[in-house]
């Protein structure tokens, strides 16, 4: 005969299982998205300018020194090792993406169990993997996915740290501490934007738990910050970027380029609106589980799992998970220039809270007993989970619609024109490197970035562009989006004086050759 502990065991089981059949068929849809776009007709700026970086990276330029790069270096190093072993594309670039998303999912899931249970885990991942703003991260070659990554699974090592009961050996704790700061340091080195992630484990660790005298949580403080350190500096080595000019031109760089884009709360808030319309369902049940913290910010625990073991450690997590929700806003409302891919680092405590919120549903519907046996009754209804499924697929289905990509002719086109046009081994000037990547050509690593904010920060002249012109390795001009048009005009001239050779992809844009 089963014991109740059995059977909890075996709903525990079920509930893992689910959430890694969700996180699997996230993979092949995303895998699936990456496939089906070689030219897609949809791309940031930046996917651009990290592979190409990358790609110089994979040939020997060091960051940082031969190669410019505004960003940390851990995924441009990732990517340089993925080019080397699986060759140059876009699909390796993005399927790396992917990759990293699983693990983000993973992380975020285990969060989960700490805040609501082991159901709640499968409502997180669900809501997470049925957000646009996941979508776009999750597949796209920008620093935000993979830097979430790291965060969720700090967090996750973090509360599984602090968290555990008296009986736990010292050493265990010790050590989940120091794998919190390793997975911090890689996040902090992959998007300094993810240093947010030190807000919810500093929650755990200034909360006085009895068990965990002052001295103990000193001491873990110092493992999680030795840990991020280490890692950070791993990181740097391993891609050949421990030098002054790293920090130059990730926070340096930011900071001038802040300076010319005073605030513009009105901006902020069109695009907060804007995310908050698109991630419509996780953000309106992560406010409801966010409502549902507040009331009870000064109590020990939450009605929720009072009759629960643990119950204590949930409501602290919970907590943690708030404050690193209202700490991501607070960075999106002072980071400068701001843009709608840095919006992703919202997702996982929404999630998270949205989770909550669905936890809660089901249980005062009445489906579930104080130690989680389903109880019997007209009130244990079966539309209650139905519902709850129902509503979430109406987001999924508008999200899986919206996501489908589309490929561009033009793009296509473009690509092969410059594989003719430019030889193998000569390297290309461009302000849209995409193009000059996918057709499988060099741009000269000082110029992988040609950005407008690059250039009015002084960080790119006209003069560094037009120096370009007379580099005998440069055989081709890409004008694609527009910046040397309204940026440089005498280099564009210049361009179309020494390369004679040109063909139009479209109104504007050219292709220029020797």
């Amino acid at each position: 005969m089963k014991t109740t502990s059995d059977a909890e065991s075996g709903r525990r089981v079920l509930f893992i299982l689910a959430a890694a059949s969700l996180v699997a068929l996230d993979l092949a849809w995303q895998w699936w998205l990456v496939a089906a776009a070689p030219y897609p007709a949809r791309y940031d700026y930046d996917e651009g300018v990290y592979a190409a970086t990358a790609a110089a990276a994979a040939d020997g330029n060091p960051l940082y020194t031969s190669a410019f790069l505004s960003q940390p270096p851990l995924l441009i190093g990732v990517l340089a090792h993925t080019f080397t072993t699986f060759g140059r594309s876009l699909a390796s670039a993005r399927g790396t993406v992917v990759a990293f998303s699983s693990l983000w999912l993973a992380g975020l899931a285990a969060i989960a169990v700490r805040t609501g249970g082991f159901r709640a885990a499968v409502w997180a991942v669900a809501i997470a993997a049925s957000a646009p703003a996941f979508v776009v991260a999750s597949h796209t070659v920008q620093m935000e996915g993979p830097a979430e990554v790291f965060a969720a699974l700090s967090v996750a090592l973090g509360f599984a740290a602090g968290l555990r009961t008296r009986h736990d050996a010292g050493s265990m704790r010790a050590a989940l501490w120091a794998s919190a700061g390793v997975a911090a340091g890689l996040a902090v080195m992959t998007k300094l934007t993810a240093l947010t992630c030190f807000a919810p484990l500093i929650v755990v660790l200034v909360w006085r738990n009895p068990e965990t005298p002052a001295r103990r949580r000193t001491a873990f403080a110092a493992l999680l910050a030795g840990g991020a350190a280490l890692a950070a500096v791993a990181a740097l080595v391993c891609t050949r970027s421990l030098s002054m000019e790293m920090w130059r031109q990730t926070v340096t760089f930011h900071t001038a380029v802040a300076r010319l884009n005073p605030p513009d709360l009105s901006r902020t808030g069109a695009l907060l609106a804007a995310f908050a319309a698109a991630n419509w369902f996780s953000v309106a049940l992560g406010l409801a589980g966010l409502a549902s913290v507040l009331p009870r910010w000064r109590y020990r625990d939450f009605d929720l799992r009072a009759a629960e073991p643990g119950g204590v450690a949930a409501a602290v997590s919970r907590r943690a998970v708030a404050v690193w929700l209202a700490v991501d806003v607070a960075a999106l409302l002072v980071w400068r220039p701001l843009w709608p891919h840095h919006f992703a680092i919202l997702v996982t405590p929404l999630a998270v809270l949205a989770a909550l919120t669905a936890e809660i549903i089901w249980r005062r519907a009445g489906l579930t007993g104080p130690r989680g046996s389903m109880r019997q009754g007209w009130w244990a209804s079966p539309l209650v989970p139905v519902a709850l499924t129902a509503v979430w697929l109406f987001p999924l289905t508008a999200t899986i619609a919206a996501a489908v990509p589309e490929g561009s002719a033009t793009l296509q086109a473009a690509v092969a024109q410059t594989g003719l046009a430019v030889p193998p081994a000569a390297e290309v000037v461009t302000d849209d490197p995409l193009v000059a990547f996918l057709a499988n050509r060099s741009i000269l690593p000082t110029l992988c970035d040609t950005s407008e904010m690059r250039m009015r920060a002084g960080w790119l002249t006209v003069t560094a562009l037009r120096a370009a012109l007379r580099d005998p390795r440069v055989r081709g001009i890409v004008l694609w989006r527009g910046t040397f048009r309204r940026m440089a005009p005498e280099f564009v001239n210049d361009a179309m004086n020494r390369f004679p050779r040109r063909w139009t992809a479209a109104p504007g844009r050219l292709i220029l050759a020797r």
